[in-house]
């Protein structure tokens, strides 16, 4: 009789084993199915397959809810397609799932465009605590153009050149502060900035576009042509190149332009 209770016991205790191994091999093999179909929906948002990014990531989200990187994802994919609501529920969800830094600072940046300048700056404040996240310089940006929405300009302008000594070689901390002055009428200051960032950046057509735009307002547009000509040596892309021929031909006859 003992001998046959020792056996049910064994029994019930190698029965138990094998259910928690089950469901513990179920459970790994569901995320492995959640994983690999947000490496496909990532891969076709990078190539700009914006349906299939959709029908990967969505069912990665049906077989494993809650993961705060496919959230991150999906959200970013509504954002593309216009749909600025959609973006912002699945940013949330991220949120409530313990999303990091990455995913707060794209949240500060969609509340900016949605004008709800407070709460993007609780959630680029959140990102910046993380000292480990690598795009600070953005967060900082982002953080300047909320302080600016506020109509904070001192603040904004700090949050911007913070950026810039993170990321000295990239242009567009810069590009964003030399925008705030524009706004505040602070011209003079916004075309020396526009002139930095072209002397280092001389194939930049966001600068060079705002700069000239900015001459075209204040006068002086002969200011730009070598600007123009140094970015026509820099660039390979020939609708940019096509553009930057417009610009010259404009200038040429405008009274600016020195056009005799």
């Amino acid at each position: 009789m003992k001998i046959l209770s020792l056996l049910l016991v064994t029994l019930l205790l190698f029965s138990g084993c094998q259910s928690s191994a089950k469901k513990a091999q179920d459970k790994k093999d569901v995320s492995k199915r959640a994983a690999l179909h947000y490496s496909l929906g990532i891969d076709a948002l990078r190539k700009g397959f914006l349906p299939k990014a959709f029908e990967e990531l969505l069912l990665s989200d049906s077989i494993a809810a809650n993961q705060p990187a496919t959230l991150d994802a999906i959200a970013h994919a509504w954002r593309i397609r216009g749909n600025t609501q959609q973006a912002k529920k699945y940013y949330e969800r991220a949120v409530h799932a313990n999303a990091g830094a990455a995913t707060h600072n794209n949240y500060g940046s969609l509340l900016i465009e949605l004008g709800d300048y407070h709460l993007a700056i609780r959630h680029l404040n959140i990102a910046l605590e993380d000292p480990r996240y690598r795009k600070q310089a953005y967060a900082f940006s982002n953080l300047g153009d909320a302080k600016l929405g506020l109509g904070r300009f001192e603040e904004a302008i700090a949050a911007y050149r913070k950026a810039h000594m993170i990321a000295p070689k990239q242009a567009f901390p810069q590009l964003r502060e030399a925008s705030a002055y524009v706004q505040h009428n602070r011209l003079n200051y916004a075309q020396a900035l526009y002139e930095t960032i072209l002397r280092q950046h001389p194939g930049n057509q966001q600068a060079l576009s705002a700069y000239i735009q900015l001459l075209k307002n204040t006068g002086g547009l002969s200011t730009a042509k070598p600007y123009i000509k140094a970015f026509m040596q820099h660039t390979t892309d020939p609708l940019q190149k096509a553009w930057a021929k417009d610009e010259l031909q404009y200038l040429s006859f405008t009274k600016d332009g020195n056009h005799e």
